[in-house]
């Protein structure tokens, strides 16, 4: 067996030296272990070893514990206390950080506990919070699972019945970012309908049957108890229930009986990322959790879970809660930025600091600095004096807002003692304006984190596009046709096109021209009167005859391009076509008797005449052309004069427009 081990050793070395890959098809996957003592437990994870991203801090796992009893835990190594014999279903997510691969799923495992001789201990592993808190155990990746714990208290000094609604799905978004596959309750609540505002959302088919509450969890979540800026205790259900339908497509509500005072449960919910969530890894996100403590009373309580889209599990990050903004509004949108962090030293950090890029775009003057964790109050502005306890300064320099917490203590996950990664992490948050006059320009921004005075932990970009925006413009204008006679020939138009573009883009317009020009020839005929007598009949004709026609011309694309604020060219490809055209011809006929020598006289017996013949013809005859011009005045918004050459297919071929142009 050993020569046999050997030889395949060596073969898959020489594969290696030829330059062939080699596969590892070893199944990732993290199990479950324990030692239980009646109802007391001890767990731990078997996971697979973890392969490094190079150049990353090193890489580890964090973990979430579902216990099966409504009790849960963010530890490595948790122990629990059951507090009535049964079977648990135990559940295990573990989330890889810095590790090139997907997280090792787990299976559920069985737990049977027969005897309780172990008295239950205080449930502070996992949180404190004042009514309702939001939990997610790890950041949002597309096509992965997550778990959304919703955790409810009664402040309450009396039992109540009451509420809970989640709501998901931003209509801000085009495409679905979630999907709720499970549902698991462990107090009796039930799944409820509301009566108001039912008809507008789309009851999820989860409920169809109480046989699909099952399995999933995972991970560590960032700050999980800490609520969101904004939440609140609130006095109008009805108000909240309007706006949370308008800004989410998706709810579930559920209904709960019998929470006694100062009572804490939990209900775990497995999400599902869908492949189509937003590709965008700076973008924000976010479920919503509304509590309705009492259900004689409108007060309740509102939890909006903020999360960042990511393609890999990395604890230094940096989001932006818009991706896409209306460059219309933008001056009077705020940006709102979250650069968090994790200490994954052996020590303490005692400073940090975050180098910020900033924008060209951005107005740095109109910093407004939302939260911080560690929580530290702001430096004072003095460099005269200096401070001994915990604070945050900010630094302005031409091209970056440096964030530096002073005098603050944040544990390392490799520090010795330390055993909530929660604790190892920090973020801030803070908004910022456009500058005035703005150009529309995508803007990307990263963060360099220092932790004392090691070296730079750079994070991802993240990235603001501004929305194409639709920009209606007017046309006005004449084209000059040299080559018809007295030519005249006046159109107006529209065009469609991005709004306020900065340098190169798109247009489509659609003209309607009106024209008139004239046409003349003389000409004369010689009739023989008579055979064989040397006298001719001459007719001498004038024709005059007048056009009036209607063209409609398509531009369907053309390209242009602003040299600057006031200058910009362009070129494209059109098709005319001739909706009628009408004209009216009077011809004079005169008559003369034309003899030998050239000798010319008059027709006495046949006096000169004059017919009038008109038509109207409808055509589809279509003159497809090419065009290259330039604009003069506001090139991006407003009035401009312009200039083109066109040069067409078929006859009139040469045509000079010249035109006023209003973008709206």
């Amino acid at each position: 067996m050993q020569r046999i081990i050997i030889f395949i050793t060596i073969l898959s070395l020489g594969h290696m030296a030829r330059g062939q890959l080699v596969t590892d098809t070893t199944t990732r996957k993290a199990e479950i272990l324990f030692n239980q003592y009646d109802n007391k437990v001890e767990f731990q994870a078997d996971t697979p070893p973890l392969v490094q991203i190079s150049g990353a801090p090193e890489a580890f796992y964090t973990y979430f514990w579902e216990f099966g009893d409504g009790h849960f835990s963010f530890e490595e190594k948790p122990e629990h206390v059951y507090n009535d014999k049964g079977e648990y279903q135990v559940r295990l997510q573990v989330t890889n950080n810095y590790d090139n691969g997907k997280p090792p799923p787990s299976r559920p495992k069985i737990l049977k506990v027969g005897e309780v001789n172990e008295q239950p201990g205080p449930l502070s592993v996992e949180g404190d919070f004042q009514g309702l808190a939001m939990v997610k155990t790890r950041e949002p990746v597309p096509n992965e699972d997550m778990v959304v714990v919703m955790r409810y208290k009664n402040d309450l000094g009396y039992a109540s019945n009451g509420k809970l609604y989640i709501y998901y799905n931003e209509r801000k978004f085009k495409a679905n970012n979630f999907e709720i596959a499970d549902v698991r309750t462990h107090h009796s609540e039930k799944p409820a309908e509301d009566m108001l505002l039912s008809a507008h959302f789309n009851t999820n088919a989860l409920f169809a049957s109480h046989e699909a509450w099952a399995s999933a969890g995972m991970g560590a979540g960032m700050f999980p108890f800490c609520p969101s800026p904004g939440d609140s205790v609130r006095n109008h259900v009805f108000i909240t229930e309007e706006e949370s339908e308008r800004e989410f497509r998706d709810k579930l509500i559920f209904k709960f009986e019998d929470l006694a005072p100062k009572e804490e449960r939990n209900i775990f919910f497995t999400i599902k990322t869908t492949p189509e969530m937003l590709k965008d890894t700076s973008a924000i996100v976010k479920i919503r959790g509304v509590f309705v403590p009492d259900e004689r009373s409108e007060s309740h309580q509102v939890r909006d879970l903020e999360m960042e889209i990511t393609t890999s599990h990395d604890p230094n990050k940096m989001a932006v809660s818009d991706t896409r903004i209306n460059y219309r509004l933008a001056d009077k949108k705020r940006l709102k930025y979250k650069v968090r962090f994790q200490n994954n030293g052996e020590g303490p950090a005692t400073t940090i600091r975050l180098d910020v890029d900033v924008p060209s775009i951005i107005d740095k003057s109109t910093l407004k600095l939302l939260d911080t964790y560690p929580e530290c109050p702001v430096c004072p502005d003095s460099d005269s004096l200096t401070v001994s306890y915990s604070c945050i300064d900010t630094v302005f320099s031409e091209k970056q807002i440096s964030f530096i917490f002073n005098n603050i203590y944040l544990p390392g996950s490799n520090q010795e003692g330390v055993h909530k990664y929660d604790s190892t992490k920090g973020f801030v948050r803070y908004s910022v304006k456009l500058k005035d006059k703005a150009p529309k320009i995508n803007s990307a921004s990263r963060t360099a984190i220092i932790f004392d005075k090691n070296e730079p932990i750079l994070t991802n970009y993240s990235k603001t596009h501004f929305k194409p925006g639709l920009s209606l413009g007017a046309m006005l204008g004449y084209n000059s046709v040299n080559s018809l006679d007295n030519s005249r020939n006046y159109f107006i138009g529209i065009t469609a096109s991005p709004y306020k573009p900065h340098r190169g883009y798109l247009q489509a317009e659609l003209q309607v021209s009106k024209g008139t020009f004239e046409s003349s020839r003389n000409y004369e005929i010689r009739t023989e009167l008579e055979p064989g007598i040397d006298i001719m009949e001459l007719t001498q004709v004038d024709e005059q005859t007048d056009f009036e026609y209607m063209d409609i011309t398509l531009v369907p694309v053309s390209y242009r391009y602003n040299l600057n604020h006031f200058m910009g060219v362009g070129g494209g490809v059109q098709i005319s076509g001739r909706l009628y055209e009408e004209y009216e011809q009077t011809s004079d006929y005169e008559y003369f008797l034309e003899f030998p020598q050239n000798r010319i006289e008059p027709n006495q017996d046949k006096p000169a005449e004059t017919f009038v013949t008109s038509k109207k013809d409808r055509t589809t005859e279509l003159n497809p052309g090419v065009f290259a011009g330039i604009n003069l005045g506001s090139a991006r918004i407003g009035p401009s004069v312009g200039m083109r050459y066109i040069w067409q297919v078929n006859e009139p071929r040469n045509v000079w427009a010249f035109y006023l142009q209003w973008k709206f």
